[in-house]
């Protein structure tokens, strides 16, 4: 079965104008916001070329620290060393690194000029910081939340009035931020939107998913899901989503190294039962459950998490930090009780899975 680095094996010295900008290369430019560029990359609008860049990302970059930082890193830095010198994105000139991380928001975006002339505008999803996860589960009681507000003024500041075609990418966490800052850009940016890609990632709650903002970009949306999707069915989405291959199941299908392609697309797929069966139950929790409570279901499970000393998954994953959590989770409620279960379940199963990917190359 094919994945990205056998596409990029196939299509990689093919220039834009050979083969065209398609939703295998919308997902390596959706993966290319989860690399820390900082200090390579230029905040504002100066420009440096994606090959030169991932050179002194891999070269001079602490590769060890960066490893700590999510879950698909291993496969993130194989990715750069196999693209970097590739005809068809070495060229792509990168711009508008931004990485911000807070006591309850984490935010990142890169945008791209690819050889063609199209701009790409990239949100990073979900990394190791805590507080990056407390504000996912805050879409689901507010709005908006901080990434929110960054997501819209940075589109808005970095799409320029000569840019002609515009495309919104982002994987879990980035997709939904993909959505709503397209949802509230300035209306001459919205009308430059062309595509929006949302890989895997939330939709959106009642309100938002009902107005009119969100019908104004509804045909642009590629809502590209796996079979056993989890992150993809959360909030409100419509039916028109597109189902793809995984070959791994359960929460490692969340990662786009699993997805299958065949040419130049990702291999459709049904929905698994859990899958469906898992849309079906999270809408039915959201309707049984005022944004107030799913606030303070939240709030009580990471407030004890720092309280027990946790700031980030790599803390999670100390035993002794599990024991400890165990132990003292008796102090909760039943559902904040159930939920940090389900979250410490989350985290070690992601990560007993992620010790078999790929090794660095």
């Amino acid at each position: 079965m094919s994945s990205i680095f056998e596409y990029i094996k196939d299509f990689g010295n093919k220039s834009f104008y050979e083969e065209s900008f398609n939703e295998i290369d919308a997902s390596i430019m959706a993966l290319l916001s989860y690399i820390d560029f900082n200090d390579i990359v230029s905040s504002d609008k100066e420009k440096i070329r994606l090959e030169e860049a991932l050179e002194i990302f891999l070269n001079y970059s602490d590769l060890k620290d960066f490893l700590k930082r999510g879950f698909i890193q291993k496969e993130l830095i194989k990715l750069c060393k196999v693209i970097k010198d590739k005809n068809r994105y070495k060229d792509i000139m990168l711009y508008g690194f931004v990485y911000k991380t807070s006591d309850d928001s984490q935010f990142g975006a890169l945008s791209m000029r690819l050889p063609d002339g199209k701009i790409v505008v990239s949100y990073e999803g979900t990394d190791h910081n805590l507080s990056g996860w407390e504000e996912d589960l805050a879409f689901s009681y507010k709005f908006p939340v901080v990434s929110h507000i960054e997501a819209i003024n940075y589109l808005n500041k970095y799409v320029s009035f000569w840019d002609r075609e515009v495309i919104i990418v982002g994987h879990s966490k980035g997709g939904h931020l993909a959505l709503v800052a397209s949802m509230f850009a300035n209306t001459f940016i919205k009308w430059k939107i062309k595509k929006i890609y949302n890989f895997d990632g939330p939709g959106l709650r009642r309100k938002e998913f009902e107005s009119k903002k969100y019908k104004s970009i509804e045909k642009k949306i590629y809502h590209i899901i796996p079979n056993y999707s989890l992150f993809g069915l959360l909030l409100r989405h419509n039916d028109k989503y597109i189902t793809i291959k995984s070959n791994r199941m359960g929460i490692m299908a969340h990662s786009i190294f699993s997805w299958v392609i065949e040419g130049n697309e990702f291999k459709k797929a049904p929905l698994s039962i859990l899958s469906k069966n898992l849309d079906k139950s999270i809408i039915l929790w959201l309707e049984q459950h005022p944004d107030s409570e799913r606030e303070k279901i939240t709030t009580d499970v990471f407030d004890f998490l720092r309280e027990e000393g946790i700031t980030s998954f790599v803390d999670v994953l100390k035993i002794k930090n599990i024991i400890s959590l165990i132990k003292n989770s008796s102090k909760l409620d039943k559902e904040t009780k159930d939920m940090l279960d389900n979250f410490v379940k989350f985290i070690i199963e992601y990560h007993i899975n992620n010790i078999e990917e790929v090794e660095l190359v």
